[in-house]
């Protein structure tokens, strides 16, 4: 554990983080990189000097450690001097010292990394569990990147037609009705597997707190470690209080990382349960039978869900369900509302936090805020009604989706989705055609039952800056963790491909940054949003003549935003989203205390961030289609050497020559990514322009014969 001051304190009250052996070295390394070491050299010798005898001393520690199988390291007598408030620029130091605070999380395997500079490498026998066992549920789950075939960029099909699964969704689309029974064909099968389920009843998988007596307190691995790990009985004086029920938490740097922390500095027991989603989906698809104890009780049954409150220990009260999938999003929703939760630690049922069109129209109507045209077309002809009112000509005058330059463009997208999946961008009316033939009767992402999308969304296409916000609501209190510029370009016949997600800060109560928070706080509100964590994307365009900044919804996600963003966040803006929503469920409230409240106090977020250096996570975008016949570890070595490239992946499947890659359309074909900061703006822009153009050269492909060649 290393003891850092939290930045949000001006009493600096110290946090504490646990590291896991394997990334012992990235915790030593990590927070100061090869230009803050050269600036402080210049800067201030004796402190360098000492900086790099703590850092060898932690690395000796974090070794010794592993070779034990210990996974606790002490720097007691060292702490990190405290960081400034925001951006700075003297000396060109970068702060990068809580660079290693989410770091031992990870779970994309490093398979291109400078090694022997930066001690990046994952431990190949947690890998193996966390992304191999689960790798399609890593796609199911959308985290971001890594997939090489087509055939997993849509998640959104049947994996195998003998499965009987699909993804669909709670609402807005029609679900195919048995004409025996009335009921939908989904609910049938869900009925039908909820027998063959009864011989293994559903029970609360709790993770207590972890305390100083407690050893092995690594997070859980897998979804079958849970039951197994810190279930020892506590003292009466370690009894918890508080509880967070945590829906498919699979992501090492999400839901695992919540658990873990949970428990760790906020002395609280989590119950882990499985969305109905996922429990039918290990079932049939991965046919694992080891996760069923972990789903959540039929919400239907009454008794059930009392039988399964009743396995609850009575000191544990239930502060709030942290669903991590877009597919679990409903179930949380209903989970929240049996186990009586609303209002006071819940938000309730409100189909319009899925449904594009619905949420669109309570934005505008309940919260009188400016948003797209729209229409939920059922056919071809209302949508080309809709699309020609607003000015869609029968034909492009320019070009295509790679370069939209027609005066007038609509999207057409799914009700319900992810991820800019099945997303269209359309010129002309042609193009519209195709889009509303492609997405009509498709399976709808966002849950188990068999739903076709019966409805089509058709936008108005906004122009402007795309923003995205991570907030996090306490009771009604919400406060942004994080606030994202998007890079989205279009490439490779896409019109939305993301080349950057650039943290933003909000510096004064002006500008366009603080229009964009205001605006999205309003939009929860418009939607009954007033706990947890939620992904809000937005449009924001100034006008050139007036200079009147008009904001526009995207989207609101109840949930995180999924890539590994706690690294930059630590660093650049001195906290992360999802310690914050510990602080939100389960922190102190008024004046209550906790002695094993050791997390992060709410009351010391501010409402809005700044930013204390430039900061970004880059995507890489692949050009090429094919085989591939050599990978460019020439172009790699440039990439990994930029000044201000502090982290750099590539996804295994693209560092082996043979495998097959395609184009990047979607945040989800991407083939690695890069985290970048910086305090020096003009290096920072100009890396990220280099990488932009290094892109391209990454690797050489035999491109695919055509059918008959």
């Amino acid at each position: 554990n290393i003891k850092t001051p939290n930045p949000c304190s001006s009493q600096h009250h110290h946090r504490t983080f646990h590291a896991l052996p394997f990334c012992g070295c990235v915790c030593a390394v990590a927070p100061l990189s090869r230009r803050t070491m050269r600036s402080i050299n210049d800067a201030n010798e004796k402190w360098s000097r000492r900086s790099r005898l703590v850092l060898i001393l932690t690395a000796a520690a974090a070794i010794c450690g592993y070779c034990n199988k210990s996974h606790d390291f002490f720097v007691n007598s060292w702490s990190l001097p405290p960081l400034p408030p925001r951006r700075y620029h003297h000396d060109g130091v970068i702060s990068t010292q809580l660079w290693h605070t989410s770091l031992s999380t990870r779970n994309s395997p490093l398979l291109y990394s400078n090694t022997r500079r930066r001690g990046l490498a994952n431990d190949a026998g947690y890998t193996q569990t966390s992304t191999h066992r689960f790798s399609q549920l890593t796609n199911a789950l959308h985290v971001r990147g890594g997939t090489s075939d087509e055939k997993e960029n849509k998640v959104d099909v049947d994996v195998d037609e003998d499965d009987d699964i699909v993804m669909a969704s709670d609402s807005g689309d029609e679900e195919s009705v048995d004409d025996n029974t009335g009921e939908s064909i989904g609910k049938n099968a869900m009925k039908e597997l909820r027998k063959e389920w009864s011989s293994i009843p559903a029970v609360p998988s709790i993770a207590l707190p972890i305390t100083e007596n407690m050893p092995g307190d690594n997070p859980p691995q897998t979804l079958a470690d849970i039951d197994n790990i810190d279930q020892t009985n506590p003292t009466d004086d370690q009894q918890p209080t508080k509880a967070l029920i945590i829906m498919d938490g699979f992501c090492p740097f999400h839901g695992q990382y919540l658990s873990h922390m949970a428990r760790q500095n906020h002395g609280a027991s989590v119950i882990h349960v499985l969305s109905d989603f996922f429990a039918r989906y290990l079932y049939q698809v991965e046919q694992q039978t080891d996760h069923l104890s972990s789903r959540m009780p039929d919400l239907d049954n009454e008794k059930e869900v009392e039988a399964w409150l009743e396995l609850l220990p009575p000191s544990i009260e239930i502060c709030g369900i942290y669903c991590e999938s877009d597919s679990g999003l409903e179930d949380a929703e209903r989970l929240g509302m049996a186990l009586g939760l609303h209002p006071r630690f819940h938000d309730g049922v409100n189909h319009a936090r899925r449904n594009k069109f619905l949420m669109n129209r309570a934005v505008e109507e309940v919260g009188g805020l400016d948003v797209v045209k729209q229409k939920s077309c059922r056919t071809l002809e209302d949508a080309e009604e809709f699309a020609r009112g607003l000015g869609l000509p029968e034909e492009n005058n320019v070009g295509g989706a790679d370069s939209p330059e027609s005066s007038t463009l609509v999207v057409v997208k799914p009700l319900r989705g992810v991820a800019s999946d099945d997303v269209h961008l359309c010129p002309n009316l042609p193009s519209l055609r195709k889009a509303f033939t492609k997405i009509l009767q498709s399976p709808v992402f966002g849950s188990s039952t068999a739903a076709k999308h019966e409805q089509v969304l058709v936008q108005e296409f906004a122009t402007g800056v795309e923003y995205a916000a991570d907030v996090v609501c306490r009771d009604g209190e919400r406060k942004v963790a994080a606030l994202w510029r998007y890079d989205k370009r279009a490439v490779n016949g896409a019109p939305f491909v993301y080349h950057a997600t650039e943290l933003a800060s909000v510096d004064s109560d002006e500008g366009v940054e603080k229009e964009v928070c205001s605006y999205i706080f309003k939009a929860l509100e418009a939607l009954g949003i007033r706990w947890g964590l939620s992904h809000v994307e937005v449009i924001a365009e100034t006008s050139p003549d007036t200079g009147k900044i008009r904001v526009r919804l995207v989207e609101v996600n109840c949930r995180q935003h999924n890539t590994d963003f706690m690294p930059l966040c630590n660093a650049c803006v001195g906290y992360n989203a999802l310690d914050m929503v510990l602080a939100a469920h389960l922190g102190s409230t008024g004046d209550e205390t906790s002695d094993r409240d050791r997390g992060l106090p709410w009351d010391s977020i501010p409402t809005v961030p700044t930013t204390r250096a430039y900061g970004a996570i880059v995507h890489f975008v692949s050009h090429v289609q094919g085989t591939i016949s050599r990978i460019r570890y020439d172009v790699l070595e440039e990439a990994d050497g930029l000044a201000s490239v502090v982290d750099m992946h590539m996804y295994p499947q693209f560092m082996e020559e043979g495998n097959p890659i395609r184009k990047t359309v979607d945040i989800r074909s991407d083939t690695g990514w890069a985290h970048i900061m910086n305090d020096d703006e003009e290096e920072f822009r100009r890396d990220y322009a280099r990488l932009v153009e290094l892109m391209k050269d990454m690797f050489e492909v035999e491109e695919e014969k055509e059918e008959g060649e």
